[in-house]
């Protein structure tokens, strides 16, 4: 049966990975690894909702061997042909997995990384979602990390924008604790919004929370790209500022948040 990211498997990069504010923001979470790369004894990495793989590349380049995972067939498709066209079939490793129904088992070795990006986990319930992270830990080795880049549910922008055309619902949208039905390009997707604490509440048991920080703070939704693709000198000095607005306290009202948790 066909999910609902099957359909913009062929046209997401040119959607959202190749978009101006879909780079900006994905390099502040590249560079945010980058810097944490050096703590890591390993480089076994699994990453949850891969999408394009486009994630799974510049790790591999980093010399990371990993495992991308996605419940979609054809975003997975997609993953595979980027490895072997960018000669990384060595490193990477594509395989199908329902976050919803977890199986930690189904792992036969532990990894120093488990990462997720732009609102993957975002796509699975609250219940699915805390019995994930209960999970993790019996699949990291010691030490090990788990980064993820969430949707809070509180945006800045979300709310100025709908506000702007007097849609009072959709500018509080994010608040609902019963998720909302989100348009995925013709498709509607079920999604919940989940704020730092709630995630630092749900793994506080097995992790510590070493950091997180907003993606998305200054720079815009990526649905705003129609509009700031002729002012990119608009968008670069809203990057600037990204750059240094990067206290965690602005994190549950980003379009997006890292979150960076190490096992004890």
């Amino acid at each position: 049966m066909a999910v609902p990211f099957d359909h913009i498997a062929t046209s997401y990069d040119s959607i959202f990975t190749r978009s101006m504010i879909g780079q900006l923001q994905r390099k502040r979470v590249w560079r945010y690894i980058e810097e944490i790369i050096p703590n890591l004894e390993g480089f076994e990495m699994l990453e949850l909702n891969c999408g394009t793989g486009e994630d799974a590349l510049m790790f591999s380049e980093r010399g990371f061997n990993i495992l991308a995972t996605d419940i979609s067939i054809e975003m997975l498709k997609v993953t595979s042909e980027k490895a072997e066209r960018y000669s990384m079939q060595h490193r990477i490793s594509s395989h199908y997995l329902d976050l919803e129904s977890f199986d930690e088992t189904l792992f036969d070795k532990k990894f120093d990384l488990i990462f997720s990006n732009f609102g993957g986990l975002n796509c699975i319930n609250p219940d699915s979602l805390r019995s994930l992270l209960q999970k993790l830990p019996k699949i990291l080795n010691p030490g090990g990390r788990f980064v993820a880049v969430v949707m809070p549910r509180f945006c800045i922008w979300e709310s100025f924008y709908f506000l702007s055309k007097f849609d009072m619902t959709n500018a509080l949208r994010r608040r609902n604790r019963n998720g909302i039905q989100t348009n995925l390009h013709g498709t509607m997707l079920n999604t919940w919004y989940y704020s730092p604490s709630q995630v630092t509440r749900w793994t506080n048991a097995a992790f510590t929370k070493m950091n997180s920080q907003p993606i998305g703070i200054a720079l815009p939704p990526s649905y705003l790209e129609p509009f700031f693709k002729t002012r990119k000198r608009w968008l670069l000095k809203l990057n600037a500022l990204e750059k240094k607005w990067k206290m965690s306290f602005l994190s549950g009202c980003a379009d997006h948040y890292l979150i960076d948790l190490r096992l004890r």
